[in-house]
C-alpha cells in the first residue's frame, strides 16, 4: 500500500465544483479517504485525505490538474505529503 497523502484546494464554490474536483481525484487514480471543507461567503477551502491507488501516481500532477479546474484558486500540499 502506498502512503496515504493531504492536499488542499481553495475555490469558488457553485454547481457542481464539488463534483468536478472529487471526480478528477478519482479519476486521476487517488482514492479519497476523508474530505473536510470550509466556506465563506464567495470562497471555499477543502482538504482531501487521499490514497494513491498504486506508486505510479503523484500529487505534482494532481496538483496540476486541479489548478486547470474552472474555479479552481489554489491548490496546496503540505511538505509531509509531497511524492
Amino acid at each position: 500500500m502506498t502512503e496515504p497523502a493531504q492536499i488542499t484546494i481553495r475555490f469558488a464554490p457553485g454547481e457542481g465544483a464539488i463534483g468536478r474536483i472529487v471526480t478528477l481525484v478519482e479519476r486521476r487514480g487517488f482514492i479519497l479517504r476523508g474530505l473536510s471543507m470550509h466556506e465563506a461567503g464567495d470562497a471555499a477551502s477543502m482538504t482531501l485525505d487521499l490514497v494513491p491507488r498504486d506508486a505510479s501516481r503523484r500529487l505534482n500532477v494532481l496538483d496540476l490538474q486541479l489548478k486547470r479546474l474552472i474555479g479552481v484558486s489554489s491548490v496546496s500540499i503540505p511538505s509531509g505529503s509531497v511524492q
